[in-house]
């Protein structure tokens, strides 16, 4: 039974990594009908822009249902990107430069949306210093985040009990399904099907990952798209 394999960062090649992205975009273009017409969060970006909600619901007196608006509204945008946010300066008392471009767009948009001063000086500092924390821990990619204590998980799990009738990769990929399942966490990746992929693109596990991340794609949701398709060759060639 193919088995995914894990090399450490390292020993990535950029070269695959790109062609693993072009295929899984024209494999996503013809494949993507055939799975649930929704997964909860099937571009990540999505849980980045979820981040920005909370905040802006914590730190503004605006409604739930106001404050998702915001967010969504401004992500809409594309005034929310991890990257850009974690570049603007942090002044020493705490705040941000507020003679950014991007802040003063940011800033007319709340104000408009009758978002008070100070609640926007807390709320866009709050974001832009977690948009930094994002990008100097994890490259800038809040899923890579997740899927470590997603691993974390898995890990303890498989230390604490034992499947005595299946071999400890089924029981890895048992539970990975169950928390891409449960959780939806971007956990990749959990089926036979994945290892079959990357063995045909002679890939590894970590550059599966990083192109899943460079795309936005879930892992959870890359996993069956790869399923659906592998299934679909292999059904071809018999």
């Amino acid at each position: 039974m193919a088995q995914m394999k894990k090399v450490a960062e390292k020993d990535t090649k950029p070269e695959r990594v790109a062609l693993l992205e072009g295929r899984i975009r024209e494999i996503y273009a013809e494949y993507r009908h055939l799975l649930p017409a929704e997964y909860k969060w099937e571009d990540e970006s999505s849980r980045w822009t979820e981040l920005v909600y909370c905040i802006f619901a914590e730190l503004t007196h605006h409604s739930y249902r106001d404050a998702r608006r915001l967010a969504n509204d401004l992500a809409d945008l594309n005034l929310l990107e991890v990257e850009d946010l974690a570049r603007i300066p942090i002044m020493d008392n705490g705040t941000i430069n507020p003679d950014n471009s991007r802040v003063k767009t940011i800033t007319d948009i709340l104000k408009t949306n009758s978002v008070t001063d100070d609640d926007i000086k807390k709320s866009l500092s709050a974001i832009c210093k977690v948009a930094q924390a994002i990008e100097e821990n994890y490259d800038g990619k809040i899923q890579k985040f997740l899927r470590k204590y997603g691993h974390e998980i898995v890990d303890d799990f498989d230390s604490h009990v034992s499947f005595y009738e299946v071999s400890k990769g089924t029981q890895s990929r048992i539970l990975v399904k169950w928390i891409q399942n449960t959780l939806c966490m971007p956990l990749a990746f959990s089926n036979v099907y994945t290892a079959r992929f990357c063995e045909r693109k002679g890939a590894n596990y970590q550059e599966l990952a990083e192109a899943a991340d460079n795309l936005g794609i879930n892992g959870a949701m890359l996993d069956d798209l790869l399923e659906v398709y592998i299934v679909d060759i292999e059904g071809k060639q018999t």
